[in-house]
């Protein structure tokens, strides 16, 4: 048995499975990874990392079955499944996420998808000398009774779109999946799941920023099970409306907080522009925080000054924004078409650069609601059931306007972001009013 002493949880107990996979290299590699990348540039105490959260997502995920009163083995289930459901992050989690799939096609959740099933191996060449004694994942599991298959399709869930009526039709629609199937679903990638429950009082705590707490224990006594689906009894709604301001409150002050975009921008652009010096996108999804860094430092030029940069805090700053209701839908199209298009967004920030008499790779345009709809789908569940005292179950829209006001709130004011170097900002805001506006 292992005791963890988690900052955000207090203590609690490994043992049996959980216990054996907290030794494999998979979950070790996480404690190397950043929960939010480069956020500690903008909010100092952002030190922590996927290992913790993956732990504390754990213990939650135990929390929750226990409330909805699962057996032992699906207890179990939930457990393990919530304590996976990062493995296949690579370094600086989803601020690189994006580039690597573009280059090696596989995002995160492929990546632990197959990590659980025994097809992918996160260690480097020649890295299999210092852990002799390893115990595959997928052998964990099945010498506990647990199915791998099993584990691997409640971490992958719907399909990209994340909406309560994507994670619907996914259980119904699967033949082998039972009532109880349904309901671990449900607590790995619903509405009101153990990931969230854990990363916004664990990045509010450490961010400092106090939106993020939230009142998850209540809201954990007050699920209930219904054929399957999980609904929130009604003395937890304000705990529910809690959760989900802090959700939207977080993502505007801290995940998509302009200078966290400017330091994710400048990382990511490193990495794109610099991969003929750079392992392949393989080897790099292997890598941990610091040795992406290194391998930036060693491919010299462009990568190595935008490293020093970050390093010295010396950032790039931002020169032009646009306000979503201020974009025609012909502008709107255009960025869109710019963010979904890397070629096409790097060619016109590079015209922009030659236009202003900047080097290739200080200019960068960032249009960041783009990104939150790759990253974080669950936005849009706002929409969860609530049972009543009286028995009835009725949508959280019928009880509180809340969800709706949620639902139609811009996380991010500005669709578009065009930084650059200091003391260039003026020249490269008319060069680019021009190019992107005009």
């Amino acid at each position: 048995m292992k005791v963890i002493n988690d900052a955000i949880h207090g203590q609690f107990k490994l043992e049996g499975v959980t216990q054996d996979l907290l030794g494999t290299p998979e979950l070790n590699k996480l404690s190397h990874i950043k929960q939010l990348g480069l956020a500690h540039l903008v909010f100092p105490g952002a030190h922590h990392t996927r290992f913790e959260h993956s732990l504390g997502a754990s213990h939650v995920a135990g929390l929750m079955a226990d409330s909805l009163d699962l057996d032992a083995q699906d207890k179990t289930t939930v457990e393990v499944a919530a304590m996976l459901h990062d493995v296949g992050h690579g370094p600086y989690s989803h601020t690189l996420e994006h580039i690597l799939m573009e280059q090696g096609g596989m995002d995160h959740m492929s990546v632990t998808e197959a990590i659980i099933l025994g097809e992918y191996d996160v260690l480097v060449e020649g890295e299999g000398t210092s852990v002799p004694s390893r115990e595959a994942i997928p052998d964990i599991l099945t010498r506990h009774g647990l199915d791998p298959a099993q584990i691997a399709s409640l971490i992958r869930g719907p399909d990209a779109s994340g909406t309560e009526g994507s994670l619907q039709s996914w259980t119904e629609g699967r033949g082998d999946f039972s009532s109880s199937d349904r309901t671990m679903a449900h607590l790995i990638h619903g509405p009101v799941d153990c990931d969230q429950l854990d990363y916004l009082p664990r990045d509010s705590h450490f961010t400092g920023v106090k939106h993020g707490v939230v009142d998850h224990r209540r809201l954990i006594e007050c699920l209930r099970s219904q054929g399957g689906d999980i609904v929130v009894g009604e003395g937890g709604l304000s705990a529910l409306e809690g959760m989900l301001a802090a959700r939207g409150l977080m993502y505007s002050a801290v995940y998509f907080h302009r200078v966290t975009r400017v330091t994710e921008v400048m990382l990511s652009r490193a990495v794109e522009r610099s991969s003929e010096a750079l392992p392949e996108a393989f080897d790099l999804q292997r890598r941990v925080d610091s040795e992406i860094w290194g391998a930036l430092n060693d491919a010299g030029g462009y990568a190595k000054d935008i490293i020093r940069r970050l390093k010295y805090r010396n950032l790039l700053k931002i020169c032009l924004t646009r306000r979503r209701q201020d974009l025609t839908g012909d502008q709107a199209g255009r960025l869109v078409e710019l963010a979904n298009d890397p070629h096409s967004r790097k060619y016109m920030e590079d015209e922009i650069a030659f236009r202003a008499g900047i080097e290739p790779g200080y200019v960068a345009i960032d249009v960041p609601s783009v990104k939150l709809l790759l990253s974080e789908p669950r936005m849009a569940q706002v929409d969860i059931r609530v049972v009543g005292d009286d028995g009835r179950t009725r949508w959280l829209r019928e009880l509180t306007p809340m969800a709706e006001a949620l639902r139609r709130r811009q996380v991010s004011q500005d669709a578009v972001y065009v930084m650059t170097l200091p003391g260039t900002e003026k020249k490269v805001a008319e060069i680019a009013e021009r190019h992107l506006f005009s």
